[in-house]
């Protein structure tokens, strides 16, 4: 068991694989995001109070670990450099770029959700609907940073040498 723990702390301490490990927790929790935000315009205010607090923490506590995941990834960016060509270069500047937007837009979907507990029916709707709006746009565009994400580890090799390894043994 403590072996196990010292590899955790071994991984979490590389910033490209502690990148690797978190990445993955936004983009598969804002995918599963969809079906309760998808139910807040319809909920009632009474009822709904703590699903509405619960989900808001969640989708902020999932923005946190993308910011997380922005900055291990922005640690690694110059071990990656050493790897890529200019256009490896290019499409890792746009990943960058692109994925420094992730946690704003979970926080603006929290944030709606905080808003759709108002107790005013339209401004309740309003707000469900436009959270459930931002959790659809956030999917789609947290696909396509991680598109770039896996492009770069399997096209230019962004990985690293013992990563790379590792990545090719385990397929």
């Amino acid at each position: 068991m403590i072996d196990l723990f010292e590899n955790i702390r071994l991984s979490l301490a590389d910033p490209q694989t502690r990148h690797a490990i978190l990445v993955h927790f936004p983009i598969a929790f804002s995918v599963l995001a969809i079906p309760f935000t998808l139910v807040l315009p319809f909920m009632h205010r009474r009822r709904a109070l703590a699903y509405r607090l619960l989900l808001a923490a969640a989708i902020f506590a999932t923005g946190v670990i993308a910011w997380q995941a922005g900055e291990a990834g922005e640690a690694a960016e110059n071990m990656a450099r050493t790897n890529l060509g200019e256009t490896g270069i290019s499409l890792l500047e746009d990943h960058h770029q692109d994925g420094e937007r992730v946690p704003l837009l979970l926080t603006a979907i929290a944030a709606m959700v905080l808003v759709s507990v108002v107790p005013r029916p339209m401004v309740r709707s309003g707000a469900g609907i436009l959270a459930f709006g931002l959790t659809l746009a956030t999917v789609l565009w947290t696909a396509s940073v991680a598109d770039q994400g896996g492009r770069l580890v399997y096209w230019f090799g962004a990985a690293g040498v013992g990563q790379a390894e590792t990545t090719s043994a385990s397929d």
